[in-house]
């Protein structure tokens, strides 16, 4: 019988080693697990309708018609400027209004300083409103009418947020996103020159909000404090 030892190569002690569970030396690291899909944040005010920041015209329109059509674009990038809103401390600085001269196709008190404006029904000299006693899905709404001066026809971004805490504001005839993105041109609703985008604001509870209305080289910021009903 031939006893001679026949020399293990590298390759075949590798092999025996990896088969029995053994390692050289060093500890191999685990392979990492699969980083997961980051998830959506949740928002700071929870939004039981689903509500979210129109992406472009096509989708702003589609859940506004009384205010365009759909179609493609989208504002641009310039008028997504910071909400700027005086910060509201014991009281709240609400914005003053104007009454509307005789003449025109809405009439009522306009806030804003600026080529856009909104009458907000109900508030006179400075922007207060009780909204209506009916809830939608969990916000209380009231009537406004935003308007464009004839000198402009370009884009407009209309915002808001609550000032004196975390909260949302929202748009629509019913509440229907949380900004609204409106395109350049006539418009659904145009009288005299003047385009007018009717419906409601739109707020979870009472308190001090800001509306902001951005368009080319312009931005318009109004407070408003909201009462509840019979407040």
């Amino acid at each position: 019988m031939d006893t001679r030892i026949v020399p293990m190569t590298a390759l075949t002690l590798l092999t025996l080693l990896a088969a029995s569970g053994c390692t050289t030396g060093s500890t191999a690291s685990a392979p990492s697990p699969p980083t997961p899909a980051p998830s959506t944040p949740a928002p700071s005010t929870p939004a039981p309708t689903g509500l979210a920041t129109p992406a472009d015209y096509a989708q702003s329109c589609a859940k506004h018609a009384q205010i365009c059509q759909p179609q493609q674009g989208a504002v641009p990038a310039e008028l997504w400027r910071p909400l700027r809103h005086p910060a509201a401390s014991s009281s709240c600085p609400v914005t003053k209004g104007r009454r509307l001269p005789p003449g025109l196709p809405f009439g009522g008190t306009a806030f804003g300083e600026g080529r856009v404006r909104v009458v907000l029904v109900g508030a006179k000299a400075g922007a207060r409103i009780t909204v209506d006693p009916v809830r939608r899905d969990g916000w209380y709404g009231k009537k406004s009418l935003w308007f464009a001066e004839p000198s402009y026809q370009g884009p407009v971004l209309l915002r808001g947020t609550r000032l004196d805490k975390p909260g949302e504001v929202a748009f629509g005839e019913e509440p229907r996103s949380l900004a609204v993105q409106i395109p350049p041109g006539p418009g659904v609703n145009n009288s005299g020159g003047y385009r007018h985008w009717p419906g409601s604001t739109w707020v979870r509870s009472p308190g001090c909000y800001g509306l902001q209305a951005d368009g080319l080289n312009f931005s318009v910021s109004i407070v408003v404090e909201v009462r509840a009903p019979g407040g």
